[in-house]
């Protein structure tokens, strides 16, 4: 998606990214109690890879805002 500077579709895939991720967060809330706290479960459990996923939507939606994707940049040279 970088290469071809297309605002739409980071948009939409950081979108993407914050819906699945709160929807791997709740999956492990509900998975804690079962889950013990050594470094294997952390980073294989959901809740890990929703936080991960969640943070990456939020980059993705503030890049697409981001002046080097709406070419700006290159204007002011």
């Amino acid at each position: 998606m970088g290469a071809a500077k297309n605002r739409v579709a980071l948009l939409l895939f950081g979108h993407a990214c914050i819906v699945l991720g709160c929807l791997l967060i709740t999956w492990g809330v509900y998975l804690l109690p079962f889950s013990r706290p050594v470094l294997s479960h952390i980073l294989t459990r959901p809740l890990f890879w929703g936080l991960f996923s969640l943070m990456g939507g939020v980059c993705a939606n503030f890049h697409g805002f981001c002046r080097c994707v709406r070419g700006e940049w290159r204007q002011q040279r």
